[in-house]
């Protein structure tokens, strides 16, 4: 994880660097350091946990960068589900 880090401040952050504590829960929570300030976590699974594991065992590119799916995946079904004021 540390050298995919330091690459990430290489090139996507362009040297600037990754603080201490955020590094050490890239490190320990895992995460995915290239997407963060490019994308949004918009969801969380719930059931269906089979369903990622199918796409995360889906065949890639196998490159460093930009690896990708060999056939793309759509999400044909999503539901909202709103949460109990606490």
């Amino acid at each position: 994880m540390a050298a995919g880090l330091d690459s990430v401040e290489t090139f996507r952050l362009k040297g600037r660097k990754i603080p201490p504590e955020q590094r050490l829960a890239y490190e320990t929570i895992g995460g995915s350091p290239h997407l963060d300030q490019n994308y949004t976590v918009f969801g969380e699974v719930i059931t269906g946990m089979e369903v990622v594991d199918r796409i995360a065992a889906t065949k890639t590119s196998g490159r460093e960068e930009g690896d990708r799916p060999l056939q793309d995946i759509h999400i044909i079904k999503a539901s909202l589900v709103k949460r109990k004021k606490t």
